[in-house]
């Protein structure tokens, strides 16, 4: 079985100086990698582009050529986030045909990102409201296909049982954001569970467990 298509979602085009899209590319993940650096240490507010200019390991006005300002670096670090949630989970269930190992392999591999990148999670949690109000709506809408990722394996799931689409819905919501307790809770989890990986398997144990009583119709 093939990895669940992708929905195509309006996209934010960021005008830029250099015309080579390789180049383009490239660049965009040096400032990506330098901002997380500095946004995860400063937050938005307090970090100059300056200094994701050093941390990127470009010049300033390098850093121009393919932004146009410090809000527009934010929305690349959103988008690329965001893209790596959705890309790992199909990459994790790509070719497996049960539906129940589908949806443990989706859940185990959001968990292992999300405590990955935990510290850039709760930076972009944080940092939302420093979003132009076009760049959040944009944001919002591949936030809602991560959702619907999660939907679409619940519905393969539940196949031929008559689950309510509402609960399907909200189950969907449910577990694509349930694993971000990695991150909210991750002291009060570490000092009483202290295994990452004994708290990762419990939570799909749980989760596994708890969507067998979704009401069916």
């Amino acid at each position: 079985m093939r990895a669940l298509k992708k929905e195509k979602l309006p996209k934010k085009e960021i005008k830029v100086k250099i015309k080579n899209p390789h180049r383009i590319s490239l660049r965009r993940m040096q400032i990506i990698n330098g901002a997380i650096k500095v946004f995860t240490e400063k937050g938005f507010h307090n970090a100059t582009v300056r200094e994701i200019a050093d941390a990127s390991g470009v010049t300033e006005g390098t850093l121009y050529n393919y932004i146009r300002c410090k809000e527009d670096i934010i929305y690349i670090v959103y988008d690329h986030t965001t893209r790596i949630l959705r890309d790992e989970i199909n990459r994790a269930i790509e070719g497996i045909q049960n539906p129940k190992e589908r949806l443990k392999a989706a859940l185990l591999q959001n968990l292992h990102t999300v405590n990955r990148y935990q510290d850039l999670i709760m930076f972009l949690y944080r940092e939302s409201g420093s979003l132009h109000r076009e760049d959040l709506y944009l944001i919002l809408h591949r936030e809602t296909d991560y959702i619907k990722l999660f939907e679409r394996l619940l519905k393969d799931y539940f196949k031929g049982q008559g689950i309510d689409p509402v609960r399907l819905k909200l189950g969907a919501d449910l577990l694509a954001y349930l694993p971000v307790i990695v991150s909210f809770r991750r002291w009060s989890l570490n000092r009483r569970i202290k295994s990452i990986d004994k708290v990762i398997t419990g939570i799909v144990e749980f989760v596994l467990h708890g969507i067998e009583f979704i009401p069916r119709g």
